[in-house]
This record gives structure tokens, C-alpha cells and sequence, in this order.
């Protein structure tokens, strides 16, 4: 089971990443969760790019393991209060598009092993991390079925319930 779960979260990075890119996506017809998360969490990058453009222009990532790296301690300083929810999630993957995007800036054109290194590591940090939890509410079945700007703006319980 873990395994499925891990390529269904990467593939869900994936995704991310090449909608970020602007990749075509031939061939591919996007589940539902891939949709609303591409919608939700590309619109949660654009915020927050917008809103920390001074702070993420300080980020100096010219490569795969210094993405690795900062992303490791962004997302260990987001998740140390132990609290989970869906928006939270979500900027798991929205981090991901701001860092392919300022790897993108440094090393034009990306080669196809950085996306699978990036959604690797991001899928890699959901599993250990966050899977347990999304496995208890509901799974990514429940995601699809939340409204999106429940999702967007956190307003629910680390439990799942709704504000």
C-alpha cells in the first residue's frame, strides 16, 4: 500500500511541476485531485510569491541539493507546530512550483531528472511526514470533495472537520 501511495503522491508532483512549467501534459488525461490541486496550489504560489517576493528573492537555488535543502528546512519550520490541515498540503506543493521555478531561472532548460528529483523529494516529505495524517481524514478522495477555498485559506480543523 505504501508503495502505491508514494507514486500516487509523486505523480501528484509531478503534475504540479509540469503545470508550473507550463509542460503540455499530451496524452494525459489529469485526475480530478490533479486538477484541483494544480488550481488551488498554483494560486496559493502566486500569493505567495506576490507577498514574499523580497524574502524568495534571497533564495540562492542553483541546484538540485540546495532545493533539496531549503525545501527540508522550510517545510520542517511550517509542520513543527504539529499541526496538519489541507492548505497546509497544499503549500507543500505550491513550495515545490516556487523552487523549480527559481531553479528554471538558473539552469534554462531544466533537465526531465530535475522535475523527477524535485517531485521525488516533495512526494518523499509527504510520505514521511503527512501521509499517516491524510490517510486518517478521508484521503485524497476527501480533497477532491472540499471546497476550494476551504482548502486555499486552511479554515479547517488539523482533524478535517470544517471551521
Amino acid at each position: 500500500m505504501a508503495e502505491y501511495e508514494f507514486h500516487y503522491v509523486h505523480m501528484l508532483a509531478q503534475d504540479y511541476l509540469k503545470h508550473v512549467q507550463q509542460m503540455p501534459q499530451l496524452g494525459l488525461c489529469l485526475n480530478k485531485t490533479s486538477q484541483i490541486l494544480q488550481k488551488v496550489a498554483f494560486s496559493v504560489q502566486e500569493e505567495v510569491e506576490k507577498d514574499m517576493e523580497t524574502c524568495l528573492s534571497t533564495l540562492d537555488i542553483v541546484s538540485v541539493d540546495s532545493a533539496r535543502r531549503i525545501f527540508k528546512s522550510v517545510m520542517e519550520k511550517e509542520f513543527e507546530d504539529g499541526i496538519i490541515n489541507w492548505g497546509r498540503i497544499v503549500t507543500i506543493f505550491a513550495f515545490g512550483g516556487i523552487l523549480i521555478k527559481k531553479l528554471l531561472r538558473h539552469r534554462a532548460p531544466l533537465a526531465m531528472s530535475t522535475h523527477e528529483e524535485v517531485s521525488y523529494f516533495i512526494a518523499e516529505f509527504i510520505m514521511n511526514n503527512i501521509a499517516e495524517w491524510i490517510r486518517q481524514n478521508g484521503g485524497w478522495l476527501l480533497f477532491r470533495n472540499i471546497p476550494l477555498y476551504l482548502i486555499k485559506k486552511s479554515e479547517m480543523y488539523s482533524d478535517g472537520r470544517y471551521k
